[in-house]
């Protein structure tokens, strides 16, 4: 293995890169982002069960992702203020709450995507599921044509070419709220927030980054379901918890507002019931 001198460094210059890498490196410069990150700890059995009986009821296949697609739905809708988007140093508000989540599209994890559900805080959990699912396969068999597109420009192009073309197409679409379809990406591509299962790797907690192309303010990690101990009653029981991890921009987001939205999410993972209604 051969590496290059350069500086007091022995590096290699790696050639193959993704298309998801090349447009990460393009996306992202040094830090210096007004980024605020924390944990929110709840339990799970009320959400579980409330997704089981969903899954009978319809038949869809409905997971925890779709769940906390809709909490978090919700928790902007009761929370308008944060549903922005930042212009040239003023907030815009968002004309509906749309949920980014976040997809491998590939196997072995190393290309990522994602599809967007528009208006999902007036869409139950179910329905949420079955719109997913239909993008989700779509993208994985390059069905989508958008994704398919894009994947194969980030793959052919240099990354200092791919990091111009993120730049020109975030300032062409959020800084002067233009679209045209020669860009590739459909109109409003990354909606309000965006969702990560880092539980479906095996990972209880974490924390992901803010991707700044997307303009999106708060980016949730959910984590996977573990058991744990807790206290009823004065008695020590067995629980099941989750913890969602989460990146905000503290421009849009401050620690009163946090705590409102933390608030709703408690009562949505406590009451799907009681914040939903039925499946």
């Amino acid at each position: 293995m051969s590496f290059i001198v350069e500086g007091h460094l022995n590096l290699r210059l790696l050639k193959k890169v993704s298309g998801w890498r090349k447009a990460a490196l393009g996306g992202w410069g040094s830090p210096g982002d007004p980024t605020v990150y924390a944990f929110l700890e709840v339990e799970a059995d009320p959400a579980l069960a409330y997704i089981e009986s969903a899954v009978k009821e319809t038949g869809e296949r409905v997971t925890l992702t779709h769940f906390t697609g809709r909490a978090i739905a919700e928790a902007f809708r009761r929370n308008p203020e944060i549903n922005c988007i930042i212009r040239w140093g003023r907030l815009y508000e968002r004309e509906d709450v749309s949920v980014f989540f976040q997809v491998a599209t590939d196997k072995k994890g190393e290309d990522l995507s994602g599809v967007v559900i528009h208006r999902a805080d007036e869409k139950s959990v179910s329905e949420i599921a079955a719109e997913m699912n239909l993008k989700v396969a779509a993208v994985r068999t390059n069905q989508d044509k958008s994704y398919a597109k894009l994947k194969s420009l980030f793959s052919f192009l240099p990354g200092w070419a791919v990091k111009l073309a993120i730049d020109f197409t975030s300032v062409f679409m959020f800084r002067l709220n233009l679209w045209s379809p020669l860009l590739g990406p459909p109109k409003n591509p990354f909606g309000s927030v965006m969702i990560t299962n880092i539980g479906s790797l095996g990972m209880n907690r974490g924390l992901a980054p803010l991707v700044p192309y997307s303009h999106v303010p708060m980016l949730i990690a959910l984590g996977a379901v573990e058991e744990v101990p807790a206290v009823r009653d004065g008695k020590v029981v067995v629980v099941r918890r989750i913890t969602l991890g989460a990146t905000f921009d503290h421009r849009l987001i401050d620690g009163v507002v946090g705590a409102k939205m933390a608030e709703v999410l408690k009562k949505c993972f406590a009451d799907p019931e009681g914040m939903f209604g039925g499946n």
